[in-house]
């Protein structure tokens, strides 16, 4: 049988959550599916992430049962980030090159829009057909959450080739209608389809053991209505105004339990929480695997979603929102983010904000109290049910086949 070669171009860690939870699964089920393709993996390897000489072998070994041969680049940053990328860039432009001359791969794809620039241009110097999974305006975010000014070079040039590498790819997966409209009022020649960051539901559920684990470790009694907020503070996600609502809902409820799983640092989260007045015993500072998040997930009744509702954001498709529900989580969003929104209040699964502040706090509080205080069995049937539809991976799994048969 003749081999379809097909490069997978990604710029994070091969054990980035990101990649694991959202590529990974796509590209193991196009492989099973389809035995002619044969996937050659391009991932830039963060200190992060980093991973023992056993996990590295591993990892090597679990991948290339699924017929995926990894190629661990080094990931850099820091002083002179121009110099750094641009080396990245002619690292992954050689290897992309050795692959293409040596086992005749005839097809690019890459994740998100960072990677995509990258791989565009890979495409075009050495004739391979494009396609960018997660396609979403990650220059539009970061200008409109102040992470970088719109007279930067680094907007700049990112805004450009996100908009040349999508009117110009052979094809493009994005995980909103919001998204999908404006491809087709900018006339883009790609194939555009809708693959949204998908959680597999077979993995991710409520977990009886893990609820009673994670509160046992952290001394959450049995009855104690728990508040979880899962990710990271600032940059594109809110920082200061995380603590602030903690607090108006800790005044209105002041038996609440704020639970913190972030990989950013205890001292920057704690110092928040301090300057806001919150009681040390209200809440607690952790991070969690990924194979774990379902556990902590578990252990809460109510979820948090810290993303702005900024005009850009509708554009996102964040995987929180599919592992709260179908975890059975019920949660509170912002106005306007990806298409968590809509599904909070068509299926009457969480709550909406316009933004995190004191006045909206308090006005839609009742609400979170509604749901902590419904049954907790039908409740979180309903949030899985509504999860599965939005975001379970069995329905999306099919649209990455139809794309990957066309590489």
């Amino acid at each position: 049988m003749k081999k379809r070669h097909v490069i997978v171009y990604v710029y994070n860690s091969c054990n980035d959550p990101l990649f694991k939870a959202v590529m990974l699964p796509c590209l193991r089920y196009a492989t099973q599916q389809q035995p002619d393709l044969q996937l050659h993996l391009i991932t830039y390897e963060q200190v992060e992430y980093a991973l023992s000489p056993a996990q590295t072998a591993q990892m090597h070994a679990d991948l290339g049962a699924d017929r995926i041969q990894w190629y661990p680049l080094q990931w850099h940053s820091g002083r002179f980030k121009l110099l750094k990328k641009a080396y990245d860039l002619l690292l992954g432009l050689l290897l992309v090159i050795r692959l293409r001359l040596g086992d005749g791969a005839r097809s690019i794809t890459a994740l998100g829009t960072v990677a995509g620039s990258f791989a565009f241009i890979m495409a075009k110097l050495v004739g391979l057909r494009y396609y960018v999974f997660q396609y979403e305006p990650h220059s539009e975010f970061m200008r409109d959450c102040n992470v970088w000014p719109e007279t930067s070079l680094a907007y700049r040039g990112l805004h450009y080739m996100e908009r040349v590498s999508g009117m110009n790819a052979d094809i493009l997966s994005t995980g909103t209608v919001h998204m999908m409209r404006r491809m087709e009022e900018w006339g883009t020649k790609a194939k555009v389809y809708k693959l949204p960051s998908c959680v597999n539901e077979t993995k991710i559920y409520f977990r009886p053991d893990g609820r009673q684990r994670v509160r046992e470790k952290y001394g959450i009694p049995a009855d104690k209505q728990v508040i979880l907020y899962l990710g990271k503070f600032g940059g594109i996600y809110y920082d200061r105004e995380i603590a602030a609502l903690f607090k108006t809902f800790h005044r209105l409820n002041p038996n609440l339990f704020f639970l913190i799983v972030s990989p950013d640092t205890p001292a920057h989260i704690a110092g928040l929480m301090q300057a806001e007045a919150l009681p040390e015993t209200c809440y607690t500072i952790t991070r969690s695997p990924y194979e774990q998040v379902q556990d902590y997930i578990s252990a809460a009744d109510f979820g948090v979603v810290a993303v702005p509702s900024f005009p850009s954001q509708k554009f996102r498709s964040p995987i929180k929102v599919g592992e709260y529900l179908c975890c059975g989580l019920p949660y509170l969003v912002c106005a306007g983010v990806s298409e968590d929104d809509l599904v909070a209040e068509k299926y009457g699964v969480g709550v909406v904000v316009s933004a995190f502040n004191q006045a909206e706090a308090e006005r839609v509080y009742p609400q979170v109290e509604a749901f902590l205080r419904a049954e907790k069995a039908p409740l979180r049937h309903k949030c899985r049910q509504a999860g599965i539809v939005y975001r379970g991976m069995s329905q999306f799994l099919p649209t990455a086949d139809v794309i990957f048969a066309q590489l």
